[in-house]
């Protein structure tokens, strides 16, 4: 049983796991990319849900290019709700647990909330995932946004971290999993066709006591993951994305300052 739970935390966290209306949210500043090649995909190409086939299909080349090279000058961290939409990289040797994955990402997380903060560089956040077939949010994050990362030294543009130290809200099922099995997630920003989209890497590793997160092998990922912060990528989401499923919004999304904010390591 313990080894069935554990396979069952798995498949939320390969996603890492999440409606503030359209006219409250301040989406992540865009400007122009880093490189001055064309990008592997035109902006209007890119959605979370094309993002999403193209990490199915194994194209981590034409993801990693848009990661490292094309990532948008952005100031701040995104506010609000954002549609989101996960892909697993990491083979499992059984197959019903394999689809378990594929199943629990493709349908049980639907995106992230991130919220207004007194600073815009750092803030916490939460995921919207299905528990008792209802979307809730739960699994929370800390946030920041830094110029480089160790995980990432290719990458030529800011960066998000999201830090699940201490993901436990409500005692979910999901949140008591990223207790055992840790995961830390980087995302770049890149233009999308409604404005940016943040194309995000899962690793799998384990937090100090510091909130400091080691990975196992920072060479390979568990999950790619893409959210979209834009009103027209959350109409688009409840159209055509939806299966119907009632969700819990946040009415008010709480306002972050440096008081409420616990105190996380440096990142070199």
């Amino acid at each position: 049983m313990k080894k069935l739970f554990c396979l069952f935390g798995t498949l939320v966290v390969l996603v890492s796991c999440a409606h503030m209306s359209p006219s409250e949210r301040t989406p992540a500043q865009s400007e122009t990319t880093q490189a001055t090649t064309p990008p592997p995909l035109k902006p209007e190409e890119i959605t979370v849900w094309n993002l999403q086939k193209l990490a199915q299909s194994g194209r981590a080349d034409i993801l990693n290019e848009l990661f490292n090279n094309y990532g948008l000058p952005i100031q701040r961290l995104p506010e609000g709700y954002a549609a989101g939409a996960g892909a697993r990289v990491l083979n499992l040797k059984t197959p019903l647990f394999t689809k378990l994955i594929d199943d629990l990402t493709g349908a049980n997380w639907r995106g992230k909330i991130f919220f207004p903060s007194e600073n815009p560089r750092k803030s916490m956040g939460l995921n919207r995932i299905m528990s008792k077939f209802k979307i809730r949010p739960m699994a929370s994050f800390v946030t920041e946004l830094v110029p480089k990362h160790p995980l990432a030294p290719e990458a030529k543009s800011p960066l998000v971290t999201l830090n699940y130290a201490k993901p436990e809200t409500k005692n979910y099922w999901q949140e008591i999993a990223l207790t055992q099995i840790e995961v830390y997630d980087l995302m770049v920003a890149v233009q999308g066709a409604y404005g940016p989209v943040f194309i995000g890497k899962t690793w799998l590793g384990s937090y100090a006591k510091d909130r400091s997160f080691t990975p196992h092998d920072g060479d390979k990922l568990i999950a790619w993951f893409f959210l979209d912060f834009n009103a027209k990528a959350l109409s688009v989401q409840a159209e055509q994305y939806w299966d119907g499923a009632r969700e819990d919004l946040m009415k008010d999304l709480p306002r972050m300052t440096d008081q409420s904010m616990p105190v996380m390591p440096a990142i070199d």
